[in-house]
């Protein structure tokens, strides 16, 4: 690991190449060389971390390039039985981010605890619960001044079976269907594609209905804001919409060469730019205090931000 290289944010390195500045051969350029270093990159995600209250360089760096190259990073912390809240947030802000976007079934610290969960609050949402949770990004239904731009989660005490992550790059899959047809970007990148609409079983005033697309761009970073989910997600009508849809659909239910499987174990944790993920339904213990939990932090700052140093 060589850390006498210029000392940069990860933005100004890598962060580039998917906006509408590229088309044709210079499209294909870049994709040629961004899927080679995603797929070499996804291979090794995992840095072992010694005291999250305090990352050395040498831990920093390591974050940063899985970062640069896969848009996450996967940290194993060696005494998970001495994590707790604040180390979570000890870690978490070393890399760029501030306190996490609050909503109705966080603490005070803004971590969620996803585990499940019968209260009347939690149970209207699948993350409190043991079922399938399909593709999506996290706060893909917040306005644009809430996006969610980094996600951290921090695993405590996995289920008795299943629970696995599977997440890829929203760039990753950018690409993807932009080589199969960049109309279908084009498509999702209308400010008017998809719409959530209003929370009402959170009660009036928790949500207004929401509308935007699913890819845009703040410079050259890309952002992407998506759900599988049937329900309470109304598209467009528009020809090349559905057709874009059904193709983006397909990517991800093809994609396991390039996705990333993981069932975090105790002290672990993925850092990531809200790259798409999903989650297998699982079976908990039934033993008390030995169920499934996660902690979850989203945040509107990005990871892109973080310097090496």
């Amino acid at each position: 690991m060589n850390l006498s290289e210029p000392q940069v944010t990860v933005a100004s390195k890598t962060r580039s190449g998917t906006s509408a500045h590229f088309s044709g051969g210079d499209f294909s350029r870049w994709w040629d060389e961004r899927l080679s270093r995603y797929r070499r990159a996804i291979e090794d995600l995992s840095v072992e971390i010694a005291d999250p209250l305090q990352l050395s360089a040498n831990e920093r760096h390591a974050l940063a390039v899985r970062v640069r190259d896969t848009n996450m990073a996967v940290y194993r912390c060696r005494q998970p039985e001495n994590i707790d809240r604040a180390a979570i947030q000890a870690l978490t802000s070393q890399l760029g981010l501030g306190k996490p976007d609050s909503n109705l079934c966080a603490a005070d610290d803004g971590l969620s605890e996803l585990e499940v969960n019968h209260s009347s609050t939690h149970q209207r949402y699948i993350p409190y619960s043991n079922r399938p949770i399909g593709w999506h990004t996290d706060g893909y239904y917040h306005t644009p001044e809430r996006t969610i731009r980094a996600m951290a989660l921090h695993c405590v005490r996995p289920a008795m079976s299943g629970g696995t992550l599977q997440v890829i790059d929203h760039e990753i899959v950018f690409g993807l269907l932009h080589r199969c047809d960049p109309r279908y970007t084009a498509a999702l990148s209308q400010s008017d594609t998809m719409t959530i609409p209003e929370n009402e079983a959170a009660g009036s005033g928790v949500r207004a209905s929401v509308s935007g697309p699913v890819f845009s761009h703040e410079g050259d970073v890309l952002q992407m804001r998506y759900s599988a989910r049937k329900r309470n997600i109304i598209w467009k009508s528009d020809p090349v919409v559905g057709e874009a849809i059904a193709a983006l659909q397909e990517i991800l239910d093809s994609c396991a060469d390039l996705a990333v499987f993981r069932r975090l174990l105790p002290g672990e944790g993925l850092v990531c730019n809200n790259v798409l993920h999903r989650r297998d339904g699982f079976i908990d213990s039934s033993q008390p205090g030995c169920t499934r939990l996660i902690y979850r932090g989203r945040y509107t700052q990005a990871l892109t931000t973080m310097v090496l140093r």
